[in-house]
């Protein structure tokens, strides 16, 4: 297991009541492992995997992308302005 900082935003932070939780992370120690770890934690995540980017160190990464300990993650929700 390796710890990440996560920063949560929009529906991601009202599902966990939280914007900045540290999470571990299993082998393969990617962004996926890091989806699947919070949706563990918090179920209704899931519903959102489709539509959320991965950022690591603040730049967009995919979800194959490798974490070290101690990455600042976050799961960019789409948004919408106006």
């Amino acid at each position: 297991m390796i710890d990440v900082r996560l920063k949560l935003f929009g529906p991601l932070k009202d599902i966990t009541f939280s914007d900045d939780v540290v999470l571990s992370v299993p082998p393969p120690h990617n962004g996926e492992a890091a989806f699947n770890a919070l949706a563990a934690l918090y179920p209704h995540v899931q519903q959102w995997k489709s539509s959320v980017r991965l950022a690591v160190n603040l730049e967009y990464a995919s979800f194959e992308h490798v974490l070290k300990s101690g990455d600042e993650i976050s799961f960019i929700p789409p948004v919408s302005g106006g």
